[in-house]
């Protein structure tokens, strides 16, 4: 999986989500307030980390997937948690 760096700043998370959510690169509905299943916990890590672990997995599970300026990180354990499930 990819995930946001422990690292990385709130303008840095903010960059990601906005290239990824903004540009349509990813199906963001799942951290969209209401039906989606990863809007809680209601947070720009956890949001930012669903939307880049989709893009990594839509994108052959490369390591320029993951890159995004230095922001990505690849953990081993499944980041899912409740009815949010990671693309694995």
């Amino acid at each position: 999986w990819c995930v946001v760096s422990p690292s990385a700043t709130d303008a840095q998370m903010q960059a990601n989500i906005d290239w990824l959510c903004g540009h349509g690169h990813v199906d963001c509905i799942p951290i969209k307030p209401g039906d989606g299943p990863c809007f809680e916990p209601y947070n720009l890590r956890s949001h930012v980390s669903f939307v880049m672990n989709k893009y990594y997995q839509y994108n052959g599970k490369t390591e320029k997937a993951c890159y995004f300026s230095n922001t990505g990180i690849f953990v081993f354990k499944d980041p899912s948690y409740g009815h949010c499930e990671y693309d694995y």
